[in-house]
């Protein structure tokens, strides 16, 4: 601000408040933006953009794998935008979204919320998020992946950020391969294929240590993933959830009833372990005792440390797309992460600018260089960082054809739960493929009020 010259008859006490006014605020951490800021020859008497500070709900900060990356990402914000201090508010995954429901509907909302696309539909339905493309440029709207974008579409409105896409591919561990009498540099083409291979690698029992040895890792847990995890397998058995107009038809045709029987198979036969969840699963694989495992870009990041090897670990294992089913092609899902802006922050503009900068270039440079992670950007998927080695190329390519989950009603993560006790039903509880499809898809169904 420029002080004006002082008119010779102004009084003492109307000085000392002029000064007070042009002065900094006590509070204020942000920095001086202004271009002309002490044109009059005192640079000191400025104005210091007031500092706002939002809160940001996510999981990755109080994860092991990803809580450096959040840390890097979140100092970078800070430093390109002194004027807002990000606040985490770290919540582990499994209690995720019913602690941002219930602090949404108790007037205490985040600014931004990190989701997935099982947690995105329950927030919409909640009416918790805000309309995304009201809040940031239409460039970046239109600069997203179609195939992300229509997975964060609600009623022709796009409510959410797609972040990382997290597409499946097919690790797969060299040394076992090499000991099951399987070419170590070939990983299956097909998904028969990958079921004769994981045979092979189940049948070498135990490792030196006496724990046993499992071809491939399908999660069979109680929760929503297992749920997406089946969906994943129904794909490639040629299947599908619902129909364009939204209505259930999973249980139509053998799709599932094939992805069912597979999984039976395996965990009856002990080629995967029953019951896992892919906290579990993925430290099998790290530690040398699971053949196969279906997962996300962030895997070779997880591997590194859990097993203690770092990046001398990923001459044990490769990783390809995973392999055709009968549709010939490769089918999987990606599970993406997301970003939205609640309906109810007293700072939108402010939380845009965070969805903006988490998204970016040098964001995504940050996210990918420390866990490998891909963009759902079109114009930053494309850049030669992002795809600077195999492992990136090959997540990249699974994109092609990787489908986003159908969640675009509320209830799809409930859905997803519940369909996980199809897989309990038939490995655990002694149920054939029909039985268990008929006690739990009515629940699917009622849900979705048909």
């Amino acid at each position: 601000m420029k002080i004006k010259k002082l008119a010779l008859g102004l009084s003492a006490v109307s000085l000392m408040a002029m000064l007070a006014a042009c002065g900094s605020n006590g509070n204020n951490a942000g920095s001086n933006t202004g271009t002309n800021a002490g044109a009059a020859g005192d640079a000191t008497n400025a104005p210091k953009k007031e500092q706002v500070e939002i809160t940001f709900a996510n999981w990755i900060s109080v994860e092991e794998a990803t809580k450096d990356a959040y840390n890097k990402l979140i100092a970078d914000f800070e430093a390109k935008n002194p004027d807002i201090k990000v606040k985490s508010l770290g919540i582990p995954f499994a209690q995720f979204k019913d602690q941002v429901l219930v602090n949404s509907s108790g007037g205490n909302p985040p600014d931004v919320t990190m989701a997935n696309q099982n947690f995105t539909a329950a927030f919409v339905g909640a009416k918790i998020a805000a309309p995304m493309q009201d809040l940031v440029g239409a460039d970046l709207i239109n600069d997203i992946v179609d195939g992300s974008k229509s997975g964060v579409t609600y009623d022709g409105k796009v409510m959410a950020m797609p972040w990382a896409p997290h597409p499946n591919a097919l690790f797969w561990n060299k040394t076992l391969f090499q000991k099951a009498g399987l070419d170590p540099e070939k990983p299956p083409a097909t998904w028969d294929e990958m079921i004769e291979d994981a045979k092979k690698i189940a049948a070498l029992g135990k490792d030196d240590s006496g724990n046993p040895i499992y071809g491939i890792g399908e999660s069979g847990a109680t929760d929503s993933y297992t749920g997406n995890m089946l969906l994943r397998s129904t794909l490639v058995y040629g299947g599908q959830f619902s129909d364009a107009g939204g209505k259930i038809v999973w249980d139509q045709g053998d799709a599932l009833k094939n992805a069912l029987s597979y999984m039976k198979d395996i965990v009856n036969n002990k080629i995967s372990p029953k019951g896992s969840d892919m906290k579990t699963l993925r430290g099998m694989f790290a530690n040398g005792t699971l053949g196969m495992l279906i997962d996300g870009d962030f895997g070779r990041t997880n591997f590194r440390q859990m097993s203690g090897k770092g990046e001398a670990f990923d001459k044990e294992w490769g990783v390809a797309t995973i392999p055709a089913g009968v549709t010939g092609r490769s089918e999987t899902v990606f599970t993406e992460h997301q970003l939205l802006i609640t309906e109810g922050s007293k700072h939108k503009e402010a939380a845009a600018k965070l969805v903006e900068y988490l998204v970016s270039k040098d964001a995504m440079l940050i996210y990918h260089q420390t866990n490998g992670v891909m963009s759902s950007l079109k114009s930053v998927s494309s850049l030669p960082e992002m795809n600077e080695d195999d492992y990136a190329k090959v997540f990249n390519e699974q994109m092609k054809t990787a489908s986003p989950l159908p969640a675009s009603n509320p209830k799809f993560d409930n859905a997803m739960k519940t369909s996980s006790d199809m897989i309990v039903l038939t490995t655990d509880g002694n149920k054939s493929v029909e039985e268990a499809m008929s006690v739990v898809m009515p629940k699917i169904k009622e849900l979705y009020g048909q």
